[in-house]
C-alpha cells in the first residue's frame, strides 16, 4: 500500500462478515430500498387482514398478526442478510485480493481474475462508517464498491482518498478528525483591536 499525492493504492481481501455489514449499512442509507420494502410488507398485511375480514375470521386476528410480523422478519432477513450472503459466497471475485489504484483520472481494479479501469463518474455517492467507504454505483444492493478502512496505511494515505472523493463524488463528504487538525481555524473570530 503505498500513497502519494496523486494516487493511492490498497490491497485488502474482503471477509464475509464485512461485506454483510456493508450492504446492511447500505440498505439503512438507501432510502428506495427501505421504503419499497415497507410498501410491499404493508400491502402483503393490509391483503392478509381483508382476505382473513372477507372469509369471516376464519383465524384469529393475533394469529393473523403475529404470521404478518414473522413475514416481514423474514423478509428483512432474507433480503439484508441472506441474499447479500449468497452473493458473497457465490461470487468467485470476492475470493481474490483486491488491489485497488485511486488516482485523480479513475480507479483501477484488480484482482486475479479482474482488471478494470473505472471512471470517477460511475459513482454516485459515497457511505461512510467507522469500518469502510461504500462507494455506490446503483441502486441494487449489490450496486457498491466496499473500501475496508483497514486497508489505509495511515491517516494521511486515508485522507487523500478522501480528498478524491470530495473531489470527484460527494464534495459535501464530512471532515474526519484527521482532516480537522490540519485545516486552520483562527483563535477568534473578532478583529484584533489597533487602539
Amino acid at each position: 500500500m503505498s500513497a502519494s499525492n496523486d494516487a493511492v493504492q490498497l490491497s485488502f481481501k474482503f471477509d464475509e462478515k464485512e461485506y454483510l455489514a456493508a450492504t446492511r449499512l447500505y440498505f439503512w442509507h438507501s432510502k428506495e430500498l427501505v421504503s419499497s420494502l415497507i410498501v410491499l410488507y404493508v400491502l402483503f398485511a393490509g391483503v392478509l387482514i381483508v382476505v382473513n375480514v372477507l372469509i369471516h375470521f376464519i383465524l384469529p386476528l393475533w394469529s393473523v398478526v403475529a404470521f404478518i410480523f414473522l413475514v416481514g422478519v423474514a423478509w428483512f432477513h432474507g433480503y439484508v442478510i441472506d441474499v447479500p450472503r449468497r452473493h458473497f459466497r457465490g461470487d468467485p471475485k470476492f475470493r481474490d485480493e483486491y488491489t485497488l489504484i485511486f488516482t485523480d483520472s479513475g480507479v483501477e481494479f484488480k484482482t486475479e481474475n479482474i482488471a478494470a479501469r473505472i471512471a470517477w463518474s460511475f459513482y454516485t455517492r459515497v457511505i461512510e462508517n467507522e469500518s469502510f467507504y461504500i462507494m455506490v454505483y446503483g441502486k441494487n444492493i449489490h450496486s457498491l464498491s466496499v473500501i475496508p478502512k483497514r486497508a489505509f496505511r495511515d491517516s494521511k494515505q486515508e485522507a487523500t482518498f478522501r480528498q478524491m472523493l470530495r473531489r470527484h463524488v460527494d464534495s459535501k463528504l464530512k471532515l474526519n478528525e484527521g482532516e480537522r487538525e490540519e485545516e486552520y481555524v483562527p483563535k477568534s473570530l473578532e478583529p484584533p483591536d489597533w487602539r
